[in-house]
């Protein structure tokens, strides 16, 4: 199992490799540690500093969320692996065996919720980016871009996994419901990091001109 314990060194060859873990699943899920490590960074450095100290419990708030989203997205690395390793296991079996009929329908639907998990956090990271923009130090305004733009990318690809796997379910209502909640995910993320943008190239050339 690929974790938080694994170099990033064993990490890239095992992805690289021939295998099927880890896969898009788990780097999903560490590109969107990755966004939320950087939100922390940002707001580590501006904490403190004296010229935000009105901001200082909204900062700090934001940076618990921030480090549980991370925590959250490395917890979901596992649990996508572990996902797909009793999915494949089960597909293998003959498809009229008991163990097959009884397992593999909660076996697809968590390949599916898991990525799902995913793209809520990421989103969450998005709404955190929204809110500390304009009370961040501006010094680290390009690091809160690249924590937006992962988390996006986070989004689109846990979303891919999502979608991947949503033939496999027997309900048409759930298929529906889950596209659905999927299709809502990235219909908000969507205009909310294309502002963020925005946002945060105003103000960085608000800053260079003061």
């Amino acid at each position: 199992m690929y974790d938080r314990n694994t170099t990033i060194d064993a990490f890239l060859t095992a992805a690289a490799a021939k295998q099927p873990a880890p896969g898009g699943g788990s780097a999903t899920a560490l590109t969107g540690a990755l966004a939320a490590s950087m939100g922390e960074m940002v707001l580590a450095y501006s904490i403190d500093k004296k010229s935000l100290e009105a901001h200082r419990p909204q900062l700090q708030a934001a940076r618990a969320e921030f480090t549980r989203a991370r925590e959250l997205l490395l917890q979901l690395m596992v649990e996508d692996q572990a996902a797909f390793e009793t999915f494949s296991l089960l597909r293998k079996l003959p498809a009229d065996s008991a163990e097959r009929r009884e397992k593999y329908p909660v076996a697809v639907l968590a390949c599916i919720r898991v990525p799902q998990a995913m793209a809520a956090a990421a989103a969450v990271l998005l709404d955190l980016c929204s809110q500390v923009v304009d009370i961040c130090n501006h010094y680290l305004l390009s690091d809160l871009a690249v924590c937006a733009d992962l988390a996006m990318a986070s989004i689109r690809c846990a979303i891919y996994n999502c979608r991947i796997n949503l033939d496999e379910l027997d309900t048409p209502q759930e298929r529906i419901a889950i596209e659905t909640q999927t299709q809502q995910i990235l219909d908000r993320a969507i205009p909310t990091v294309q502002q963020l943008s925005q946002r945060i190239w105003a103000r960085v050339k608000q800053s260079a001109s003061t």
